[in-house]
């Protein structure tokens, strides 16, 4: 498996045996009891071949009798409960902390309807109140532990992404059409106005730490299989900024995002970039530019050096363009007449510096998946080491966790291997 000996994959036996401990726990503490005997059973299809699940099929479930409780890989379809689905649409599902609250839970919901299909994860049945929030205890105590699935070209192609990480690789960017709901996009951009107008600026770094919203958005799957496939796993935060602008030219000039990197630029990316949209990008709005296949110039303009061939990215809103491999971009001229709310995403190579400080907030890791984690720099060996020596548990797992990335990216790439 692909995870620190305190994380789990979805449906492994690690994440199968903690979940027998924690009911076994409750039952011992006599929080079972009031619940009284249920059956629940969830079937799974499309898992990841490393797993090993015939056909990529598996089942398990768990019964308590009012004494007994079982957990074991085995289909019941007579339980009380049953629930099926696609494994990556529960894996995005499983990695959402916070149960207790119901909408927290319909939001999840949302989400994977969203992202995978309303169908995408079936109920037959209905869990009564105690019931539901045994099942909410065990959702939140596994989320904070399970891993997103390792494989990228599973991942990827689970997620429709497969096209979009060769358009990375050939042109240096690509566009993900309404990775997030209106919904979801009008929160965070009314969130994000208010918290510009509390610190009185139009922009702000740090938007990691200014709410849950901000949270959930810098941990979204699409956009994080994007900065795997471009940047490796391990990524961390470079800086996660937000920008408020009325019409008038663009004030950013033709750049790359490389501070301070020699030329030439190295062959794989060192950072990248998720602009995200919440409304309607039209050439009108003052959208990002881009210069397509510039990366392979491997180098930053010259003073002076004029875009060509450059193209607006237009998009609907809450849609994402991430970018990266040294891109060149700059920032159009907005003719709206009013103001324009951009969230800027920077992802660095997990061996690269941020240029924001991280602020490891253990409250926010515990209400949140391991993937936050990562991006914070938890799963890395670096700044960990003491007096007697490395972290040699982290850099063993990352080290195999790239080599699996890159092998199956190159899967990706080149279908028929």
């Amino acid at each position: 498996m692909y995870a620190l000996p305190h994380q789990v994959e979805y449906l492994s036996d690690g994440w199968l045996g903690a979940t027998e401990r924690y009911l076994q726990r409750e039952l011992a503490a006599g929080r079972l009891a009031p619940v009284g005997p249920f059956a629940v059973c969830q079937r799974t299809t499309d898992a990841p071949p490393h797993l090993g699940f015939a056909g990529g099929k598996t089942a398990w479930n768990v019964r308590f009798d009012g004494e007994r409780l079982t957990v074991e890989r085995a289909d019941d379809p007579d339980a009380d409960l049953v629930i099926e689905g696609d494994y990556q649409a529960f894996v995005t599902f499983a990695q959402r902390v916070g149960f207790a609250s119901a909408a927290v839970r319909r939001a999840a919901e949302d989400e994977v309807a969203h992202l995978y299909g309303k169908d995408a994860i079936r109920v037959r049945g209905q869990a009564h109140p105690a019931l539901e929030a045994l099942l909410a205890g065990l959702h939140d105590h596994l989320g904070r532990r399970t891993v997103e699935n390792p494989d990228l070209a599973h991942r990827a192609r689970r997620q429709g992404l497969a096209g979009h990480v060769a358009d990375l690789e050939a042109n240096g960017f690509t566009v993900l059409k309404r990775a997030i709901t209106d919904d979801v996009a009008d929160e965070i951009r009314q969130t994000t106005v208010r918290v510009l107008a509390d610190h009185g600026v139009s922009s702000l770094n740090w938007m990691l730490y200014q709410g849950g919203c901000f949270e959930l958005l810098a941990q979204q799957p699409t956009l994080m299989t994007l900065v795997d496939a471009s940047l490796g796993r391990g990524a961390v935060i470079g800086s996660f900024s937000a920008i408020q602008r009325g019409p008038g030219p663009g004030t950013i000039p033709l750049h790359t995002d490389y501070a301070h990197v020699p030329e030439p630029y190295p062959e794989w990316a060192v950072t990248g970039v998720g602009v995200w949209a919440f409304e309607d990008w039209t050439e009108a709005s003052g959208p990002t530019w881009v210069m397509p296949g510039s990366h392979r110039r491997r180098r930053p303009p010259r003073r002076g050096e004029e875009p060509e061939g450059g193209v607006a990215v237009e998009m609907p809103k809450g849609s994402v363009v991430f970018f990266t491999d040294g891109l060149w971009h700059w920032q159009g001229d907005r003719t709206q007449p009013d103001d324009r709310i951009t969230l800027h995403w920077h992802f660095n190579r997990g061996i690269f510096r941020s240029l924001e400080p991280k602020k490891v907030d253990p409250q926010m890791l515990h209400r949140n998946a391991p993937r936050l984690g990562e991006m914070l720099g938890e799963d890395d060996w670096f700044d960990k080491m003491h007096g007697i020596g490395r972290d040699h548990t982290r850099f063993a797992h990352m080290q195999r966790l790239h080599r699996f990335t890159e092998r199956q990216k190159a899967a990706l790439l080149t279908p028929d291997r």
